[in-house]
């Protein structure tokens, strides 16, 4: 069985959830409250359970 997993850019999550992407990035440095996968080029890609923890 083949199951896509949606990810989202770090701009979609922010537009989402109305917490700015700065604000993302110091969260997952700072406290490690989030842990993006990322592609090859080093961007965030965030699951459905990641803006889940944001709310």
């Amino acid at each position: 069985m083949n199951v896509e997993i949606k990810l989202y850019s770090i701009s979609e999550v922010s537009e989402v959830t109305g917490v700015n992407s700065v604000t993302l990035r110091a969260w997952q440095r700072r406290y490690g409250l989030l842990v993006p996968q990322r592609t090859p080029k080093g961007h965030r890609l965030y699951s459905d359970s990641d803006i889940t923890k944001i709310y």
